[in-house]
């Protein structure tokens, strides 16, 4: 068994769920847990033709506070930081400095995701090694989708 887990947690929602950071704890079995929790700075679909960065970004750090603050509180080590928009390329940012062991998608059905909605979730596993899971928040619950664990066929 690992004596630590590395997750790269891509913040595209802001989590406050109990039910991931538990589940995630659950799922170390027994190992201690180092996170970095990563958040696009992106506008809205509904500003989809201009970006007002000053929102944006006050909006990705709101998703990054949130979830880092969820984390720690079950006492996961974590930090965070604000990554580029693009998805594919964010990961790849933070995996030149973070060996993640698994990366852990984090998207809201209640509003169109950015990422589902431009096909950047099958981009995302055909381009990264790493176990990928996707987990839906749903309302202040997360539940896995049921085509959670996905897996990345390429690069990484």
């Amino acid at each position: 068994m690992k004596q630590e887990r590395l997750l790269l947690l891509v913040a595209d929602d802001a989590c406050t769920a109990p039910e991931l950071c538990a589940g995630l704890r659950v799922s170390a079995e027994g190992a201690s847990i180092e996170a970095l929790v990563i958040a696009p700075a992106h506008g809205t679909l509904s500003s989809q033709w201009y970006v007002d960065e000053v929102a944006a970004r006050a909006e990705a750090l709101h998703r990054l506070r949130t979830c880092v603050g969820c984390l720690d509180s079950y006492g996961v080590r974590v930090r965070g930081e604000l990554c580029d928009p693009d998805p594919v390329k964010a990961i790849a940012d933070a995996l030149r400095e973070f060996p993640a062991d698994e990366i852990v998608l984090v998207t809201a059905p209640q509003r169109p995701s950015r990422w589902l909605r431009t096909d950047d979730l099958v981009r995302v596993c055909v381009s990264f090694r790493q176990p990928i899971t996707h987990v839906s928040t749903v309302g202040l619950r997360a539940e896995p989708q049921a085509s959670s664990r996905m897996r990345g066929s390429s690069h990484a």
